[in-house]
This record gives C-alpha cells, sequence and structure tokens, in this order.
C-alpha cells in the first residue's frame, strides 16, 4: 500500500545535532567525545573525531543516516508537482490499475428469466501495470578537511548538511520535474489525450467557452476523455489545470478560474506552471539513455507539435508516480581521505490510461489518420496441451504502430467463439475456434482499424501482412 512520507524539518541547531548524534552513537564514541553545552565547545568535538577515523566514520555516517536524510525525504515532495504523486511503495516493484467499466443495463422480461437465470455476466474489467522504471543515483564526496572545517564555527555542521543535501536534493528535485513534464509530452504527442482546438489569440471570453466546457463535461459520465474509452468522471475537485508560465500571465487569476467555473481559492490550489511545452532538457538524461531505455528522448518533431499547445486539464489519477527506494549509501575511501556517498533514486513514473485527460491547441496537433494500416502476424505458437493458438501481432508499416499507445480490443465475433484478446498485440484462439472466421480491431488514439474476416489461426497468415481499414 503506497504511503506518503511525512512532512519534517530540520530545525536543531549545530550543538543540538552534535548532542544528538552522541546519545545514539556507540560506547566508545559517548566515553570518547564530550556533551557540547556551548559553541566553545565545538572545536573540542572536532579535535576528537578528526582524531580518531573510526570516530569520524561513525559521525559522518550518523550525520547523513539520521540528520541530513531529514531534510532529502522532507524535500521528496517539494517539486512543483508534489500533490500529484501517489506515495511511496515499499515492497513490491508492480503497480496493478484496476478499471470496472460500468454494467450494462437490459429490460425485464419475465418470458426470459428461466434462460437468464444461471447464465453468466461477465464484468468489463480493465487493468493497467505500473512497473519501477526509474532507478537512478546521484553521488557526493566529502573530504577529511571538510569534517575537520565543520567544527571550526558554530554554524560548520549545518553547512556541512546544506552541501550534502542540497547537491542531491537540488537534481533530484529537477529531474523529477523533468518526469512529469516528460509524461505530459509524450501522452499529447501520442494521442493519449482528448484533443480541444482553440485559438489563443482570439479573445478570452471565446477559449474561456472551451475551457469551462470541457472540465463541466467531464464531471458527467463518458468514455471520449480517456484512452481507453472508459466511461468515467472526473469531479471539479479532482481536475488539475495545467499552462505555460506565459499563457498564465496574459490573464488575471479571477479571469483564469472563471474560464474553468472554479472559486479563485480552488483552481489556484488546482493550477500547475510548467515553463515551455515546447522545450525539453534531453541532455540531462543522455547519460541514462546511454546505459539504460529508462527513458526515450523527446524528440524534436514532438517538441514541434508542442508548439501549439495552450493548456491541459487532467485527472489527478491520471499520473502514476510512486517513490520506490530513496536511500544514501557510503564508502570511506582509505587511499584518498575522503567518503563516498550515493543517493539512490527509484520511481515508477507511468500514467493512467483509465483518467480523463484534455488538451487545449492552438491548432490539430495530431496528423490526420491514414485510411488503412497494415498488421502481420509476427509469431504462432501452439500450446500442447489444451491446443489453444497464440498469435502476437506486429506492425508491417514503415514506422509502425507502437502497442505502447495502440491497443488491440476485444470484439463481440471474437469473444462469441471464445477467443481472448490482449490489450499488447496479442490473440489467443482456443481450438473450437480454429476453423472460424472473426474480426479484431485496433485503436490508434480516437482512430479505430478493423481487419478483415480471416482465420487467423492459418500459418499461411504469417505469409504477409493484412490491410486494417479505418472505421467510418
Amino acid at each position: 500500500m503506497p504511503r506518503k512520507i511525512a512532512y519534517n524539518t530540520l530545525n536543531a541547531s549545530a550543538i543540538d545535532i552534535m548532542n544528538v548524534i552522541r546519545q545514539n552513537a556507540s560506547l566508545q564514541y559517548q566515553n570518547t567525545v564530550p556533551v557540547v553545552e556551548t559553541a566553545v565547545d565545538i572545536p573540542r568535538v572536532g579535535e576528537k573525531i578528526y582524531g580518531t577515523p573510526a570516530l569520524a566514520n561513525e559521525f559522518i555516517n550518523a550525520l547523513v543516516n539520521r540528520i541530513a536524510l531529514v531534510r532529502i525525504k522532507s524535500a521528496t515532495f517539494n517539486n512543483p508537482y508534489r500533490d500529484l504523486k501517489k506515495g511511496y511503495i515499499e515492497f513490491g516493484e508492480t503497480i496493478e490499475e484496476v478499471f470496472v467499466n460500468i454494467a450494462r443495463v437490459r429490460d425485464f422480461n419475465v418470458e426470459k428469466a428461466n434462460e437468464r437465470e444461471f447464465k453468466r455476466t461477465l464484468a468489463d474489467v480493465r487493468a493497467a501495470f505500473h512497473v519501477i522504471n526509474w532507478k537512478v543515483q546521484y553521488p557526493i564526496t566529502i573530504q577529511d578537511e571538510e569534517l575537520k572545517q565543520a567544527f571550526l564555527s558554530i554554524d560548520g555542521v549545518q553547512d556541512m548538511i546544506a552541501k550534502i543535501v542540497d547537491s542531491v536534493y537540488t537534481a533530484a528535485e529537477y529531474d523529477e520535474f523533468l518526469l512529469f513534464k516528460y509524461l505530459l509530452i509524450k501522452g499529447i504527442t501520442h494521442g493519449r489525450m482528448k484533443e480541444v482546438v482553440v485559438d489563443s489569440s482570439a479573445d478570452f471570453d471565446e477559449n474561456a467557452v472551451a475551457f469551462r466546457g470541457a472540465s463541466n463535461m467531464i464531471t458527467f459520465m463518458s468514455s471520449d476523455y480517456n484512452e481507453q474509452n472508459v466511461k468515467t468522471t472526473t469531479p471539479k475537485e479532482n481536475q488539475y489545470i495545467f499552462m505555460d508560465a506565459m499563457f498564465n500571465a496574459r490573464y488575471d487569476v479571477k479571469t483564469l478560474a472563471a474560464a474553468f467555473n472554479m472559486e479563485k481559492a480552488d483552481f489556484m490550489g488546482r493550477l500547475k506552471l510548467i515553463d515551455k511545452w515546447n522545450e525539453f532538457d534531453n541532455e540531462r538524461f543522455e547519460e541514462i539513455r546511454a546505459e539504460s531505455d529508462y527513458i526515450e528522448p523527446i524528440t524534436d518533431e514532438e517538441l514541434a507539435m508542442m508548439n501549439n499547445v495552450v493548456a491541459v486539464l487532467i485527472d489527478e489519477e491520471w499520473f502514476q508516480v510512486y517513490d520506490n527506494n530513496n536511500k544514501m549509501t557510503e564508502k570511506y575511501v582509505s587511499s584518498g581521505m575522503y567518503w563516498n556517498y550515493f543517493y539512490n533514486v527509484w520511481k515508477t513514473v507511468s500514467n493512467s490510461p483509465f483518467s480523463n485527460a484534455i488538451v487545449f491547441t492552438d491548432a490539430a496537433i495530431q496528423p490526420e489518420p491514414p485510411a488503412s494500416i497494415k498488421i502481420k502476424v509476427e509469431s504462432r505458437d501452439v500450446d500442447p496441451n489444451t491446443g489453444t493458438v497464440t498469435l502476437t501481432l506486429m506492425s508491417a508499416d514503415d514506422g509502425g504502430i507502437n502497442w505502447g499507445y495502440a491497443h488491440l480490443l476485444q470484439t463481440e465475433s471474437a469473444t462469441a467463439l471464445g477467443v481472448g484478446v490482449q490489450d499488447y498485440g496479442v490473440v489467443m484462439i482456443p481450438p473450437t475456434a480454429l476453423e472460424q472466421s472473426f474480426i479484431l480491431t485496433v485503436k490508434i488514439g480516437d482512430t479505430y482499424y478493423d481487419s478483415t474476416s480471416q482465420r487467423w489461426d492459418n500459418k499461411s497468415s504469417t505469409a504477409g501482412p493484412s490491410t486494417w481499414q479505418k472505421r467510418a
């Protein structure tokens, strides 16, 4: 179960910090290092600690692990979008997000009661899995001489804490900001959000109608505003608005609040500013991309598409961002007389396909979908025990479709034959349906493509791609 980290502040003096470390230290430390009563005693503590490596290690480890991390953990949520994070996951590495669509309705008919009595009516249950996909490390070195200097003034110990914390926290905070921005850019450019075109150069009252209308519409049950087209709602208190700083600066808060039909105080609590939609610090993650596949680059084409973005209206559950690990580890390097500290940060960074999200643009940023696409059967496996045939479908077009953004849908003709369809392009055909034909459908953005009726189990289907037509 995710939990929020309690917000703490470090308000102790250098004297308090050193005495707290002494109280929790080993017996040798307590017998050697005196209690600090006044600022005059601080250098005496430094003399004892600096002259004994074992005591120096114990002091600096306690300083980081007990004191400095109070500031780091407090800072975990001190980013501009901290209230949109979902918490800290202590155990496990996968979050399963389950959405149960509303039940179907039918007429009451006493004549059909007998046949309906024991008939199964399965719920429309959807699931999305969010896994740890961000594991990074922030290193910092503390020299022996820096420890010595920490005891030369009353502020020395606190200055050392600030150096340890600021070097890693500022970096971690900035990276977390970039990850939220990354999710927004990828969500917008890959069609995961409903697009509403406005004219930002026109009279603001015209745009206000679009903003207010969209904000009002998602409070009603609808399947038009989320990636998976499930019927859901987003109450006003769960809506957040992202705007770039310059667009926001053109209007006063009262005007913007009225545009979204919110009270000024409520609007300010749900307004999130972003620097520029069409800029992203790709250079920051160059080393990470070279060593891992955690994050894709934001391409020039995607940034060009972002030129037309005005604002984003989003359900707070759209962001699925969790902390999985915030841990500091240390190592004393005797040959160099310094400490190496490593702040390890693990996160789950994802978005919910079941939550409403609307992007307002100056002009349509999504290209006109093609009239057809080509899909091929990449692999065909047969279960020797059940005879079930499993097909893996792949795009046959250059550039292709990505099952991270496209979705294979369960159709009525497939369900009627007992054929199972997985969202990511897998089809499971039972032996009873091997000689039958059925239709498959793939959804890309707001566009649906239907396959031609064919026997998908046929080995010859791997010989060449089939054409799927855009639904009218």
